[in-house]
């Protein structure tokens, strides 16, 4: 219980996002990128489908012409088969480089050898079924080939398109070059959308790394300063609570103040030890809140305060292991406090859960403390600033892990401190307690 309240720990907020591919292994990406990425994947897969269905209607309107020689199906039968192949691929991942290579690979064969299945009627405009089938491919290497041959694949297909036109006989040179221009243009659009979008998103991967870089600084130093407080604290729970009831103890309460000596060193030599051990008990997913204040309890009725502890269920609440250190180092702090100034031997300790909001059922990991006592009690307006026992070990402890403590008295009416974590749903602290809970969990 003498370890650190938090160790040092990595912001959980943003964490990089990896994506598997079966072609390139593991690949980094950020999240813009990775969005943008998934979006034109999901924008392809529609065109590809919508190709597919052009070319099943025009083989359906020119049956006539297929009927007459089966073998001008075996282009339209490529096309579909494998532009069905694709839209599988898409629906899973997006394309790795070098299936876009393939990709482009297909149709530029496509192109310089199905010029004869498409019917001589449309074979030289824009609306025939190749052409379709080639406008809707052409997004697939555009965005996904390497930056140094997606122009040279994202071309090469209207290049072959018309070189395949060339070919055949009886073509318009006007109509058959209009369809190239057009696939040209739907190549550029591609392209230029490419550079644009993929700058963009690099630049927001880049902004939001540097956010990363930044926020985990600054918890770096968050989490020093809350260590560096802890230690603070712990010097004042023990070393001058004890020199303090030194000073005031007579001859019969000797043996008294040498065990508190005792335990104060035991707790000291803790905190002093290896830190790698510290931090194995520190590690663990949850903490034993209420074998802690037990153990707090029993120390203090060594000490001769009569303490009645009230615990609802002797289960493990779940609390990180931190948190149940500080919860604990705060409920000595407030019993030592009872021992030593209200001017009673008695106190009472209560550990239940706190319930949701309206009156919801307790949910788990959400725990309230409260050590109160029926002493002189005392005026909070007017409790002196130089006293740290209520301001540091306990209000402070409490926020720096998330937690929040409300303390009640009055003079001749008892004190109440009142511990609960996580805190209310206030700025920061909730965040804080979010963080705490993540980074026990990722442990």
């Amino acid at each position: 219980m003498a370890g650190p309240i938090i160790g040092f720990m990595r912001p959980t907020d943003y964490l990089p996002l990896r994506r598997v591919t079966a072609d390139s292994g593991t690949a980094s990406a950020g999240p813009a990128m990775t969005t943008l990425k998934s979006v034109v994947a999901r924008l392809a897969l529609v065109l590809r489908c919508a190709g597919i269905a052009y070319v099943v209607v025009q083989v359906a309107i020119w049956h006539s012409f297929y009927t007459a020689g089966p073998w001008r199906l075996a282009g339209p039968v490529v096309a579909t088969a494998w532009a069905a192949a694709v839209a599988a691929h898409l629906r899973r991942r997006w394309p790795a480089p070098r299936f876009a290579c393939m990709d482009s690979a297909v149709y530029v064969g496509l192109a310089l050898s199905s010029q004869g299945c498409v019917p001589p009627a449309v074979r030289d405009h824009a609306f025939s079924w190749l052409v379709i089938s080639m406008s809707s491919q052409l997004i697939v290497p555009a965005w996904y080939a390497p930056g140094a041959l997606c122009v040279l694949l994202a071309l090469a297909s209207p290049a072959a398109y018309w070189i395949g036109a060339e070919q055949m006989t009886g073509t318009d040179t006007k109509t058959m070059t209009s369809a190239a221009i057009l696939l040209v243009m739907v190549a550029g659009v591609h392209i230029y959308g490419r550079r644009q979008l993929y700058r963009r998103a690099a630049a927001a991967d880049a902004a939001l790394d540097e956010a990363d870089r930044a926020a985990s600084e600054q918890y770096v130093i968050l989490s020093r300063n809350i260590e560096r407080r802890e230690h603070e604290r712990l010097l004042h729970d023990t070393v001058l609570n004890t020199l303090t009831a030194f000073a005031r103890a007579g001859r019969d309460d000797a043996a008294e103040v040498a065990g508190r000596c005792q335990q104060d060193v035991a707790l000291m030599e803790a905190l002093l030890s290896d830190r790698g051990d510290l931090e194995v008990g520190a590690g663990r997913a949850h903490g034993d809140l209420v074998g802690g204040v037990r153990a707090v309890t029993a120390e203090m009725r060594t000490r001769g305060l009569r303490v009645h502890a009230e615990i609802a269920g002797d289960e493990a609440p779940a609390v990180p292991a931190p948190v149940a250190a500080a919860i604990s180092n705060a409920v000595r702090e407030a019993l030592s406090n009872v021992a030593a100034h209200a001017g009673t031997g008695e106190a009472w300790v209560e550990v239940s859960a706190v319930g949701g909001p309206r009156g919801a059922a307790a949910a788990p990991g959400r725990r309230r403390v409260t050590v109160r006592d029926r002493g002189t009690g005392f005026d909070l307006a007017h409790v002196d600033r130089t006293r740290l026992g209520l301001r540091r070990s306990v209000a402070e402890r409490m926020a720096d892990c998330g937690g929040h403590a409300s303390i009640w008295s009055a003079p001749g009416q008892g004190t109440a401190v009142c511990l609960s974590w996580p805190a209310p749903a206030e700025a920061g602290q909730a965040a804080l307690a979010g963080r705490i809970l993540a980074q026990e969990s990722l442990s």
